[in-house]
């Protein structure tokens, strides 16, 4: 393992730990002032909301990662990028609109719709600093969201707590995070979209939406579930466990995957597809140790006693543990898997993958909490992502064991189509 390796994840963590630990902060706070109840119906709302979001922006925001390397190896990066910042606007002031509309005729509500095109932007631009490797600006733009969150949060909650006072918190924070973003791109000149390239771009960043959708089953549908045959307070349960999971144990593999993963892309675009899968284990390796450390930390504090008054009544450290382990293999896959899916123009295995898992979790979650099993639906929600990652791998074994000479031909292949087409 590369010493080089493990300072460019600590450089990652540095950088991101204060916005991570401010959102920590806030999920607290918020979980608070919520009742455990209020708690699931505010973090389900804004699941799927924020999967709304990625339906409407996606195409655009999962088309950045892969595209953006060959455009800068063509000297196009920056025409690029202006014709993707377009392209955003256009979506954003449509939503907007529809919006507005909507409203007017009495459909729809406002603080959804400002979430949609809040966290779509906010998303997007920051896609856009990752794929520059740009870590400081990526950085200063998640430490506002995050600043905004926390203030809104604090102002708006400070009387009586409501569902629609954090979920206005949410919106405005993220709307303040796209405005950091974009003003750390620099000056950028907005022109016309040249589809020729971009149409390309935009079809492989669908497949990736398709994947989202397919994901949500697991992400979401669960949540669903367990309003449907469980109750509110398993939900808000469930719901701040997982969310405090995803802020602390993902935190790392995120680390990871914003370092490793562009980097990995580059390395294809310069012909050294070895490094490509070397990376990606090394990367996801680090992140692991400091993932697992980090939810035997939070649960031990518990269970000790010290962090019983801060954590709340929506804590369970089983359910933590659980929803912990399905957070890991998840975004182990993402960063050590997914890459190969794309690098390989497989995109449709990750879909066809997480929508068998998303099948097995629900169908298993139904059953279990039918059966009132304890920690059923914790247990099914790791088991469909255990299943999506097994299938990818199955699907992608040859991929990823692929080292040959005919590979860095092949990526040079798939990496060049949408190029071509200017």
């Amino acid at each position: 393992m590369k010493t080089a390796s493990l300072w460019k994840l600590v450089e990652s963590i540095a950088i991101r730990i204060v916005p991570g630990l401010l959102n920590i902060v806030t999920l607290l706070y918020i979980g608070d002032h919520l009742q455990t109840e209020q708690y699931g119906i505010f973090s389900t709302t804004i699941a799927t909301v924020s999967f709304i979001s990625t339906l409407v922006f996606g195409a655009a925001t999962y088309s950045i990662m892969p595209v953006s390397a060959k455009m800068h190896a063509a000297g196009m990066g920056r025409e690029y990028v202006s014709s993707i910042l377009t392209a955003l606007a256009i979506v954003a002031l449509s939503v907007v609109l529809a919006g507005l509309a909507l409203a007017w005729f009495g459909f729809g509500d406002a603080i959804a719709a400002t979430i949609v095109v809040s966290f779509g932007l906010h998303t997007a631009l920051q896609e856009v600093l990752r794929s520059q490797l740009r870590l400081w600006a990526y950085g200063w733009s998640a430490i506002g969201q995050a600043i905004a969150y926390q203030v809104g949060a604090i102002v708006l909650l400070a009387g009586d707590a409501k569902v629609g006072s954090a979920l206005t918190a949410f919106s405005l924070s993220y709307f303040a995070g796209a405005l950091v973003s974009f003003a750390l791109l620099g000056p950028m000149t907005l022109r016309r979209p040249r589809f020729s390239y971009l149409g390309g771009s935009l079809a492989t960043g669908w497949r990736f939406v398709l994947s989202n959708l397919a994901e949500s089953g697991v992400y979401i549908g669960i949540r669903y579930i367990i309003l449907l045959f469980g109750s509110e307070n398993h939900l808000g349960v469930f719901s701040f466990c997982l969310d405090l999971s995803q802020r602390s144990v993902g935190f790392f593999m995120n680390a990871a995957s914003f370092v490793f993963v562009p980097r990995a892309f580059l390395s294809v675009v310069h012909g050294n597809v070895g490094e490509f899968r070397r990376g990606l284990f090394e990367g996801a390796t680090i992140a692991l140790i400091f993932a697992i450390a980090a939810a035997a930390g939070i649960s031990g504090l518990f269970v000790s006693g010290y962090a019983s008054g801060w954590l709340g009544t929506s804590f369970d450290p089983v359910v933590f543990g659980i929803v912990s382990c399905a957070v890991l293999v998840n975004r182990t896959k993402k960063v050590v898997i997914d890459p190969f899916a794309l690098r390989s123009n497989k995109a449709m295995t990750l879909t066809y993958s997480y929508a068998i898992g998303a099948l097995v979790c629900c169908c298993l979650a139904a059953m279990n909490l039918w059966w009132r099993l304890p920690l059923g639906s914790e247990v099914a929600f790791l088991s469909g992502y255990v299943v999506a990652a097994a299938c990818s791998f199955f699907a992608l074994r040859s991929v990823i064991a692929d080292n040959g000479p005919d590979a860095t031909e092949r990526a040079f292949s798939m990496a060049g189509s949408d190029v071509g087409n200017e």
